[in-house]
């Protein structure tokens, strides 16, 4: 294996930047893993005994890129377990079938030095139509700022969204992929069962089990369970996962999304949950009709006998109840409304009741608007002696008047 491009090897581990840049890059650690999706690759370099590098194919490429898939990944791979989803468990080394990447090279007796590297793609990579370019370095040298190449083949790829879900902060679906293994394992039919008990008690547990007609809860969890992860696989295998789909199980025809995150885990569980509890859990017979029973009934014709009436001589006259009720004042000291219609009462109170009530000869009689210069004041005789008053004003002048 040439070795010439690596700075330095570490427990047979290659590393292509030195030790003294890799402590600014090398800041967390995301372990990666192989043969999940479709992105994922083999980078293959070939040498001669020279340490010279081969060009390989028909267009003669010193560095080739073979994409792996779920169909061609054990044409390359000699032990393919544990590089699947299905195996729940992940291999530390891996048997490549160097014979064949040589052969497809172009090559076929000859000693060579081989080169192989299990990449994952995240954002660009070694395509003239989809690579990054750096467009600035920072003073330090510790920051660089990187943009997706543009032209009208790279905005066909999907750089432009790789190069989004990168600088969003979002997850790629290649990194939480290998650690839902671990979630669905965590899931067992007697956690399960503790859960319910925990959480809603065990009468309540007792009598789901009797209003469902459950015979065996244990053997009812590993029935769901089961069906459980296996749609789980299926879903974050780009397969159709829904229970009751004709399509279940089959490949779906789209991509799946590059970006993922742990609720989307958590929402395709809930859902495949609900699904594998609804096929599983037996059935109530819920009557939602009322039904009318035509049958004779014995019991209605003793009703006569055994609802019967007593009577006593014993008269008991209860006394009235009495019921003190105690009037609180309104306080009325601030309210003039009030002030105002208690005064009313006052006055009317004071009215004569007997009072005649006078009646005009004639309704609403007409106002002389009419100044008399002359008001004469005329008193009714009394005690039968006439008494006339007679004063008369004249207009302009002092004079006195004359009593007679």
């Amino acid at each position: 294996m040439a070795i010439k491009t690596f700075k330095e090897i570490i427990n047979d581990k290659g590393y292509r930047i030195s030790s003294k840049d890799r402590t600014i890059f090398e800041e967390g650690k995301l372990q990666s893993f192989f043969g999940f999706t479709d992105s994922d690759m083999i980078e293959f370099i070939l040498y001669d005994v020279n340490d010279n590098q081969l060009p390989q194919g028909d267009f003669g490429e010193l560095i080739r890129y073979i994409p792996m898939n779920s169909e061609n990944i054990k044409d390359y791979f000699l032990v393919a377990d544990g590089t699947t989803f299905q195996a729940f468990n992940f291999p530390s080394e891996y048997f490549i079938d160097a014979e064949r990447l040589i052969n497809e090279a172009g090559y076929d007796n000859g000693i060579f030095k081989t080169q192989v590297t299990l990449l994952n793609k995240r954002v660009g990579y070694e395509s003239p139509n989809e690579k990054l370019w750096i467009k600035e370095i920072s003073p330090s040298r510790t920051e660089v700022k990187l943009l997706p190449l543009r032209n009208d083949i790279a905005d066909k790829t999907d750089l432009l969204e790789r190069f989004g879900v990168m600088v969003d902060g979002s997850d790629f679906r290649e990194d939480i992929i290998p650690y839902i293994p671990e979630f669905i394992e965590s899931i067992t039919p007697t956690t399960i069962d503790s859960f319910i008990k925990n959480i809603y008690t065990k009468k309540w547990y007792n009598k789901m089990l009797v209003e469902f007609g459950i015979s065996g809860f244990d053997i009812l969890m590993t029935k769901l369970h089961s069906k459980f992860r296996e749609a789980m696989f299926n879903e974050f295998s780009n397969r159709f996962s829904s229970i009751n789909s004709n399509m279940y199980g089959n490949p779906k025809p789209s991509k799946p999304s590059l970006k993922f995150s742990v609720d989307d885990v958590l929402l395709a569980a809930n859902r495949i949950m609900i699904e594998c509890i609804e096929e599983y859990l037996p059935k109530r017979a819920i009557q939602t009709e009322s039904e009318v029973d035509k049958v004779y009934d014995e019991s209605f014709d003793k009703v006569g006998t055994i609802l019967q009436r007593r009577e006593s001589d014993v008269v008991i006259n209860p006394k009235p109840a009495l019921v003190n009720v105690t009037k609180k004042k309104v306080d009325t000291a601030d309210n003039p409304w009030t002030k105002n219609w208690e005064l009313e009462e006052l006055i009317k109170a004071e009215i004569p009741k007997d009072l005649a009530v006078p009646k005009f000869s004639s309704p609403n009689p007409i106002k002389s608007t009419k100044k008399d210069l002359v008001n004469t004041i005329t008193t009714a005789p009394t005690n039968n002696n006439t008494l006339q008053n007679a004063n008369s004003y004249a207009v302009g002048g002092g004079g006195g008047g004359s009593d007679s």
